[in-house]
């Protein structure tokens, strides 16, 4: 596609060439920008802003697939590709939705590679400060993290010279490449970025955890049985644990990437809230019809108390009803629950319960929770019942929530049996068909 741009460009100024119009391209136009212009030390605070930018465009856009795929989302509307992924089909790269969200990961990923790279050297001779590189790289790692957990395969590019797939079995190394960029930042960067930079780190050492459970080359465990697999969280638990002491307890911190008509508007807010195509799932919020005008009250209820979560009413607030809504990228919550699981995966019960409940009581105000009395669902251990149903409340909308039903056994009632999401848990998003055909390192794909 960039190479037929190409051609395109040059045959028309050809024509105007041939036919006597080649002043009408030279101008000395005062709002042009170069990429030198770019370059400029002037410039890096704005190339950082820009980085952020698309890479919150990309979070946007690529997790709406896997929203819709998993019980977030589910399509109302009527465009066809947005039912064969809310039917599990996750692997199909002619899905236009999701071809469509492609290239803005390709726009993210190298811009913000380009930004620590221009920034880099700004800060080696002393034209930018540190603390600037450390944002920077907090955003690559944001955009490498959000790839490492949808992407099945991925291909990093330089504008028109094609890279090569990574390859599925080593997805992982991407998300160890925004684990680095995070430790980064956290050296260097100001107090905000510095806790941003090591909660986020909390969530990649717990989505490579995530990654060897649900990667079908990974040494794995038994995903069918409904309890899920327990998972080595290693660092993640200092990270997540100094997050906590930094934001302090009950303060409900949040992490976001917000949305704005002065800088970007979120593909998914727009597709949910005014088109009508996707709608929340009404086993978390009632819906009488597409768009956020027909949503009614929070069904998904607190398994221990019967009333409606409050961690959904306050992510259904923060998620508005406009196109400028905003994501949560890590938060105390998300903290919390990653002490929790890992805990219990240590058989400890009682640091189980505590951290549970620094969500249920110390943030939503909520009776605590108790280990050890009757499980509200049959045939289900009461602390699996416990986390699963915290982590689905307190993660709505932050590319998760698939990852976690793979790894538990869990389904749609909306998924095929012939889709990947039923023949073969844990496939994340391919790589679609616009690099297919543009690329010529990656095998045809239609």
């Amino acid at each position: 596609m960039i190479n037929s741009r190409k051609i395109s460009a040059f045959a028309l100024l050809g024509a105007l060439t041939l036919s006597g119009c080649s002043d009408l391209l030279d101008v000395n136009n005062p709002n042009n920008l170069v990429e030198e212009s770019v370059q400029l030390p002037a410039a890096a605070d704005g190339l950082v802003n820009g980085s952020l930018r698309a890479v919150s465009a990309a979070a946007s856009n690529v997790w709406q697939g896997p929203a819709v795929v998993s019980d977030e989302l589910y399509w109302t509307g009527s465009r066809d590709a947005w039912g064969q992924l809310d039917q599990g089909f996750i692997g199909d790269p002619l899905n236009e939705f999701t071809d469509g969200a492609f290239p803005s990961l390709g726009q993210a990923t190298w811009m913000a590679d380009y930004a620590v790279s221009v920034v880099q050297g700004h800060v080696d001779s002393g034209d930018a400060p540190a603390t600037l590189l450390a944002r920077a790289k907090l955003y690559r790692g944001m955009i490498n993290l959000i790839v490492g957990e949808s992407q099945e395969d991925y291909v990093f590019s330089d504008k028109q010279t094609s890279g090569t797939p990574v390859g599925p079995g080593n997805m992982r190394s991407v998300i160890e490449s925004a684990i680095a960029d995070f430790t980064d930042a956290m050296a260097n960067g100001s107090a905000d970025v510095m806790v941003a930079a090591q909660a986020m780190r909390a969530r990649a050492y717990m989505s490579a955890a995530i990654w060897d459970a649900i990667n079908p080359s990974a040494a794995g465990c038994t995903l069918s049985d409904g309890t899920g697999c327990a998972l080595d969280f290693g660092a993640a638990v200092a990270d997540a644990g100094a997050v906590v002491g930094s934001v302090g307890l009950g303060s409900d911190w949040m992490f976001k990437v917000g949305f704005s008509a002065a800088s970007t508007s979120s593909g998914q807010h727009g597709n949910v809230n005014q088109r009508g195509e996707n709608q929340w799932d009404q086993s978390l919020v009632a819906s009488t019809g597409p768009g956020a005008g027909a949503r009614g009250a929070v069904t998904l209820l607190d398994p221990y108390t019967g009333v409606a979560d409050p961690a959904v009413s306050q992510a259904l607030s923060q998620y508005g009803s406009s196109q400028y809504g905003s994501l949560t990228m890590a938060s105390e919550r998300l903290m919390h629950l990653i002490l929790a699981e890992d805990a219990l995966n240590g058989g400890d019960t009682a640091g189980f319960e505590t951290h549970i409940n620094h969500i249920r009581v110390d943030i939503d105000g909520m009776a605590p929770y108790a280990v050890g009395g009757a499980s509200p669902v049959a045939g289900v251990a009461d602390v699996v019942v416990a986390l699963s149903h915290t982590r689905r409340a307190n993660t709505l909308f932050q590319g998760l929530r698939l990852q976690d039903m793979y790894r538990w056994g869990l389904s749609d009632a909306k998924w095929q049996a012939a889709s990947q999401a039923v023949t073969s848990p844990g496939m994340m998003l391919p790589i679609t068909v616009v690099e297919c055909r543009a690329n010529e390192n990656v095998p045809d794909c239609g």
